[in-house]
């Protein structure tokens, strides 16, 4: 790159702005169905299918990302669908454990095949030399995020 094209470069405030517009865009895209993966029945079941424990309802909250009640209503409908089970700990009735059902196994697994599945076709879309450079950054990104919050080099 000569100098005439490092005078018109983007500033990295220009590039942050647009980064953001882009990511805006892809968010409304996505729409409601990424909201619920992230926040919803759908994260909460994933949460569990990751988990090697029965975890609490206020973890399962703070993975989700969502308010007590909304964890609550979520569990209940959850537990409706046969998908969860909530029991009582032994050693202290107040500790509530919630855990997948085998059917909510089975939809969960069916869920996370879905997403690979979907995000293996965007990747095939965007070519193997764009797709393996997506990986790439998104890779260097989380590094860069996580030795910025923590302190620590990502592994």
């Amino acid at each position: 790159m000569d100098d005439y094209e490092l005078s018109f470069a983007p500033s990295y405030a220009e590039l942050a702005q647009e980064l953001l517009q882009e990511l805006g865009q892809l968010g409304r895209a996505v729409g409601p169905k990424a909201l619920n993966a992230t926040r919803g029945e759908t994260a909460v079941l994933m949460t569990l299918f990751r988990s090697e424990e029965p975890l609490t309802p206020g973890s399962l909250g703070s993975f989700a990302q969502v308010s007590s009640a909304r964890t609550a209503n979520i569990l209940r409908s959850l537990e409706e669908k046969g998908l969860v089970t909530r029991t009582h700990s032994s050693e202290d009735r107040r500790c509530v454990r919630v855990a997948l059902t085998d059917e909510g196994r089975r939809r969960a697994d069916s869920i996370r095949q879905e997403r690979t599945q979907a995000v293996a076709r965007y990747l095939e879309s965007l070519g193997p030399s764009d797709a393996a450079e997506l990986v790439r950054i998104v890779r260097r990104s989380r590094d860069i995020l996580v030795e910025a919050v923590t302190g620590e080099v990502a592994e």
